[in-house]
């Protein structure tokens, strides 16, 4: 099948009858579409893992159905396009679902039209339905990530500097994060950050290069920066390289993150 038929069947596929659970799915979905692999309650949150096959997916909407109706369905953006064919998503996002009730997921998966195809409407369909009870869910895994990096782009040589790394935690409570942060080129460690200041971190320098921060505390929707307070040795390229990670953190994509600077001569 082309692509181009493909797409239009697809759309064919999209203005089906609604799914309810318990009954027929009413959005015909290929054998080779994305997939929903697990669901996880843990009210209000939702933990979900899911596998994306479009090369030309536009969003991923994750559709809540409560099992036996009572509360209303919840629909929560799971990701805009996911970079990479065969990559699969874990999140753990705050679904406003009520406490006590099953739910079944679907996720809506919306397509850009391929290029030279007329018309307004895109491709979209649901993939397959997982149940979960609130019974079911064990405590949400963590998903620890490493943020923007801020600070001077071009810091005058033989000054000191700060630059601050953005982390945070969109899963389940986790204590033992690890930090890592490392200079290099024209950036050099001026001192590690105060133990217990930031989340608890126990933090010491790894040589002149940078720190190495252990024993944090990660509740769910932690979001917090640490800085590398550096000086700057000479002019030239540098960069400000850093990680974190924790146990049962199984979506390791979004853990590290590097930010350049091109020191500057300094002036009189």
């Amino acid at each position: 099948m082309t692509y181009k038929t493909r797409m239009r069947w697809l759309y064919r596929a999209s203005v089906g009858t609604g799914m309810t659970c318990g009954l027929a799915v009413g959005l015909a979905t290929p054998s080779s579409a994305s997939a929903l692999l697990s669901l996880k309650l843990d009210a209000p949150y939702v933990t979900v893992s899911f596998r994306d096959t479009e090369p030309r997916d536009g969003s991923n909407t994750l559709i809540l159905r409560p099992q036996g109706g009572g509360v209303e369905v919840r629909k929560v953006l799971l990701a805009g396009e996911v970079p990479s064919v065969n990559r699969t998503v874990v999140k753990t996002l705050n679904a406003g679902i009520s406490p006590g009730v099953a739910y079944c997921a679907t996720v809506e998966v919306s397509t850009r039209a391929e290029e030279g195809i007329s018309g307004s409407f895109g491709a979209r369909y649901e993939t397959a339905p997982v149940c979960a009870q609130p019974g079911d869910s064990p405590t949400a895994a963590p998903d620890l990530a490493i943020g923007a990096i801020t600070g001077e782009a071009n810091p005058p040589a033989g000054t000191n500097r700060n630059y601050w790394i953005s982390y945070s935690n969109s899963g389940g409570d986790v204590q033992g994060a690890v930090i890592e942060v490392v200079a290099s080129g024209s950036l050099a460690l001026r001192r590690a950050p105060e133990s217990g200041t930031f989340n608890g971190f126990q933090c010491a320098a790894t040589g002149t290069t940078g720190f190495r921060c252990t024993g944090g505390n990660l509740p769910k929707g932690t979001k917090n920066q640490i800085p590398l307070l550096a000086t700057v040795t000479s002019a030239g390229p540098g960069a400000v390289h850093a990680t974190i990670s924790a146990p049962g953190d199984d979506n390791p994509v979004n853990n590290a993150s590097t930010e350049g600077v091109i020191a500057v001569p300094r002036t009189a």
